[in-house]
């Protein structure tokens, strides 16, 4: 089921005799939306939503059923997953298109990036099976170090913003060894390997990331092999790209 993240809102209220409060979408599909909340949820449990597709005049009412809740402890933060219980078929049509177009926006990107020249329009369309789109906001972290999260695990690719990379823990700036901007990718070693984080990476700026999550990864291995062939020759570019780069700054003249 496609999903993506992109110009959209969402209100959520517990109670019907409460105001909607504002909270931060995840991804949408046609069955459902994933929200970032401050306070925790019970699954199991009902929940109003109104959510507004980009430049749509009037948001949609509709009501769901909380499937999952995950707790991100280093941001102090809830995400929850809501399934839809109500959905007319122009509600669903609606955000099937919406989520189209979101698709072919992220097609476009993966076609404009240098490493994945190889990939076909059908290796895209497989990718959006597999992919997450994180969003994060200033100075928020996606991993620390030494952390092992199945939800952080896999190879990044910025699409937007800026991400400081720390050697240690902290988010200090003499600990800080790499910035990544749009189009450069990080993480391949947890794709590959069951490893903890071996650095720290937060947000600079507000920022979305692409994500070929581990389980998604592993699951492409069987299914199209071809396909996960070809991410691994996009890490292997990506590891000698770095290498080289490192060897160009232990190796260049040092001026006395």
């Amino acid at each position: 089921m496609l999903r993506i993240i992109a110009d959209f809102y969402v209100w959520n209220r517990l109670h019907r005799d409460k105001p909607f409060g504002r909270v931060w979408p995840v991804n949408l599909s046609e069955t459902g939306v994933c929200i970032r909340l401050r306070l925790p949820v019970e699954k199991k449990q009902y929940v109003d939503l109104k959510i507004s597709l980009g430049n749509e005049d009037e948001a949609m009412i509709l009501c769901g059923r909380i499937a999952w809740v995950r707790e991100d402890p280093v941001n102090q933060v809830y995400y929850c997953g809501i399934g839809f219980s109500t959905l007319t078929q122009n509600q669903r049509e609606k955000i099937r298109n919406y989520v189209e177009a979101g698709s072919k926006s992220l097609m476009d990107f993966f076609s404009g990036f240098p490493l994945f020249d190889q990939f076909s329009p059908e290796d895209c369309r497989h990718l959006l099976r597999i992919v997450t789109l994180r969003e994060l906001q200033k100075k928020e972290f996606l991993f620390i170090k030494d952390n092992i999260d199945m939800d952080s695990q896999g190879l990044f690719i910025v699409r937007s913003g800026l991400l400081s990379i720390f050697k240690g823990k902290k988010a200090k700036p003499e600990q800080r060894i790499a910035v990544v901007s749009p189009g450069e990718i990080f993480g391949e070693f947890t794709l590959l390997y069951e490893s903890p984080h071996t650095a720290t990476v937060m947000a600079v700026n507000d920022s979305t990331l692409i994500q070929i999550n581990k389980m998604g990864f592993q699951l492409t291995k069987e299914e199209c092999p071809s396909l996960a062939c070809k991410i691994m020759e996009l890490v292997a570019r990506s590891l000698a790209d770095s290498l080289k780069r490192t060897t160009k700054k232990l190796f260049c003249p040092v001026r006395v």
